[in-house]
């Protein structure tokens, strides 16, 4: 998988593309790390190229959203669609995670404050 991490204004990106599988689910944790002590981060997930996800992706992803709540902060999904779409539909996970079809509509959520 090909992970990166970006600053921008309103939010922070992390983009994943490829496959997220267990193997991956610590460099994912490293990418994001130097902006987790940010009370109020807004992290967007870009998963336009992602092409699956599995339990241990998600379950990172869910810790991640966990992480910044306890801060104050929002973690918003984009661009998911495909099998790393449906891994979220069959495990009900699209009910606990914010979903945007774009980065900039989810980067406008986090910061601006909208309900999902």
């Amino acid at each position: 998988m090909n992970i990166s991490c970006e600053e921008h204004r309103s939010a922070v990106v992390l983009t994943l593309k490829g496959e997220c599988t267990f193997e991956d689910v610590d460099s994912m944790r490293r990418s994001v790390q130097p902006f987790l002590d940010r009370s109020g981060l807004s992290l967007v997930v870009d998963g336009c190229g992602l092409e699956r996800i599995d339990s241990k992706g998600l379950e990172s992803l869910l810790q991640l959203s966990d992480d910044i709540r306890a801060m104050g902060g929002r973690l918003c999904l984009a661009g998911f669609s495909g099998d790393a779409r449906l891994a979220l539909v069959l495990t009900r996970l699209e009910r606990r995670f914010e979903l945007r079809e774009t980065i900039e509509e989810a980067a406008r959520a986090v910061s601006l404050g909208e309900a999902a």
